[in-house]
C-alpha cells in the first residue's frame, strides 16, 4: 500500500507517491493524495529547472484530471484548491504565482470570504469558489500580511496623552465592527498568532479606540490607547495586538514594530516603546511614568 512521503522529499517523487496512494487507496485516501499533491506544488517547485518544473505541473494537471471530482476541489483548502485547479486548467503563469504567494489578501463580501491567490477576478474568469476560504482558518496568512504603518505618541496635556499606531490589515471589505485593538500584559516574548471562534469574547485588556478605514484592497487600521489606561495600571511591559474577526474565526494577533516612523520616548516620561527580535514590539511603562508632572510634546503632523 502507498503511502505519503515525508515533507522535504523532491517534488517530483512527492506527485508521484501522490499518485500511487490515489490510485491504491482510494476513498478518503485519494483526498489525501490530492493534498499531498497540492502541498509539492509550492515554493520550491519554483527553483527547479524550466524542464523539472513543467514535469510537476504535467503530474498534478494529470492526477487532478483522474481524481479531482467536485466534493474533493471542495474540500480541500484554500490554498491547495487554487493550486490543483490551475494545474488542471493549465494555468501555467497563474499557478507559478500561485506557488509563490503565501501571503495572499482576503476579501470579505456578502458574508463570504476569499483569498486573493493569483487568478482571483482575473480576465481568465475563473470561478469564485476556488478562491472560497468560508470555513478555514486562515491565520498565519492573515498575520504575514499585517503591515504596520507608524507608532507615535500624542497630546498636549496628561489627560490627553495617547499612544497611536497604525498598521494595514490585508484584507478588503472587512467592518469597524470586526476589528479590535489594544494592550495585553508581556510576559516575554509576544503571545503566538491564534485563531478563537468568532463570539468567544477575545480581546485586549486595555481596549484601544479603533478608526478603520478602507485603503485599495487593504483596510487600515489606527489605534488610539490613552497612557493612563497603562499607567493606571502601574509599572510593567505590555503588547499591542489586533483581533480581526473573519466569518468563523477571530484572529489574534501580535503588532509588531513599524519599519518607517516609529517614535520610541512616549509621555509622560516613563513610557517607551521598543523594538526587540523579529520586530518584536513592546510597551514599557516605569516608575517615572507614575509620577505627575509637567510633561512636553513636540507635535509631529506626518500622518495621512
Amino acid at each position: 500500500m502507498a503511502t505519503a512521503v515525508p515533507p522535504g522529499t523532491a517534488p517530483a517523487e512527492r506527485l508521484a507517491a501522490a499518485r500511487r496512494l490515489a490510485e491504491e487507496a482510494g476513498g478518503d485516501g485519494v483526498h489525501r493524495a490530492l493534498a499531498e499533491a497540492a502541498a509539492a506544488l509550492g515554493p520550491q517547485v519554483l527553483a527547479l529547472a524550466a524542464a523539472d518544473r513543467a514535469a510537476c505541473w504535467k503530474a498534478a494537471a494529470e492526477l487532478a484530471d483522474a481524481h479531482l471530482t467536485e466534493e474533493l476541489r471542495r474540500r480541500l483548502p484554500t490554498q491547495e484548491r487554487v493550486r490543483l485547479s490551475l494545474a488542471q486548467g493549465r494555468h501555467t503563469a497563474l499557478l507559478e504565482a500561485a506557488a509563490a504567494e503565501t501571503a495572499p489578501r482576503f476579501l470579505v463580501e456578502d458574508g463570504r470570504l476569499f483569498a486573493r491567490y493569483p487568478g482571483f477576478r482575473d480576465p481568465s474568469g475563473l470561478p469564485d469558489d476556488w478562491f472560497a476560504a468560508d470555513a478555514e482558518r486562515v491565520t498565519v496568512r492573515l498575520d504575514r500580511g499585517v503591515a504596520p504603518r507608524y507608532l507615535v505618541w500624542t497630546g498636549v496635556r496628561r489627560s490627553d496623552f495617547a499612544l497611536e499606531y497604525s498598521f494595514h490589515l490585508p484584507v478588503e471589505g472587512i467592518g469597524a465592527d470586526a476589528v479590535r485593538a489594544g494592550a495585553v500584559p508581556l510576559a516575554g516574548a509576544p503571545a503566538e498568532r491564534t485563531a478563537h471562534p468568532a463570539g468567544d469574547g477575545a480581546g485586549p485588556e486595555v481596549q484601544a479606540a479603533v478608526e478603520v478605514r478602507p485603503d485599495g484592497a487593504l483596510t487600515a487600521v489606527t489605534l488610539r490607547l490613552p497612557t493612563a489606561a497603562l499607567t493606571a495600571r502601574g509599572t510593567g511591559h505590555w503588547e499591542l495586538r489586533a483581533y480581526a474577526t473573519l466569518r468563523d474565526f477571530t484572529y489574534d494577533l501580535p503588532l509588531k514594530a513599524p519599519r518607517g516612523y516609529f517614535q520610541k520616548r512616549g509621555f509622560p516620561r516613563g513610557l517607551t516603546a521598543e523594538s526587540g527580535p523579529r520586530r518584536a514590539l513592546s510597551i514599557t511603562v516605569d516608575g517615572i511614568a507614575l509620577l505627575r508632572g509637567a510633561s512636553r510634546i513636540k507635535l509631529l503632523d506626518f500622518r495621512k
